[in-house]
């Protein structure tokens, strides 16, 4: 017996196909897509892993800011209340360190340059008004009206200022008693 076997030449109708190169291409984009997924979920549990480290150490890094700003406005309290507590005296400890530099012999040199031959100094009431600053008020005695012009003029002659003459009078020796102001103001 004869087995016929049916032959088609159609072969455009139904045409063979190679497939095994379509499975190898399908196999290969297989293994490589497990590759790749491979790859991405080790990439995103490593930098998963670095961002729980990164947000551990802003945490903490807030936290310290927080200490820090808790411990300046504790320091800020208290510079503020130990600058209520000792500005009388700090400010009378500057009065002495202001008082101790300002140059005396400076300025009563100045002021005993200025007094005529004849004119002599009573009293002398300075007020310091800061480390090189200060205001005079004093009594001259003259022997008369030109000694006190000539005091005067020597004063602004020496750089002295605000030179005010308040009062005057005769004593019973027949001079003149003069009340003068001034500010004097020292070179740094």
């Amino acid at each position: 017996m004869l087995i016929k076997k049916r032959f088609n030449l159609n072969l455009a109708s139904n045409p063979l196909r190679n497939r095994r190169l379509f499975f190898f291409l399908l196999s290969f984009m297989g293994i490589l897509l497990i590759v790749l997924s491979f790859l991405a979920i080790n990439l995103f549990l490593k930098y998963s892993r670095k961002a729980k480290q990164v947000k551990a150490s802003i945490s903490n890094v807030e936290k310290k800011i927080r200490i820090a700003t808790r411990k300046e406005e504790e320091f800020t309290t208290n510079i503020k209340e130990a600058t209520k507590i000792y500005k009388d005296r700090v400010d009378f400890i500057n009065g002495i360190i202001l008082r101790k530099s300002f140059s005396w012999v400076n300025f009563l040199g100045n002021l005993e340059r200025a007094l005529p031959d004849s004119s002599y100094i009573i009293s002398l009431a300075p007020k310091l008004l800061s480390d090189s600053r200060m205001e005079v008020k004093f009594k001259a005695v003259s022997r008369n009206l030109d000694n006190l012009l000539k005091l005067i003029n020597n004063l602004k002659a020496l750089k002295f200022k605000n030179i005010r003459v308040e009062s005057e009078k005769e004593d019973e020796r027949g001079m003149l008693v003069s009340e003068i102001s001034l500010s004097y103001e020292r070179n740094i």
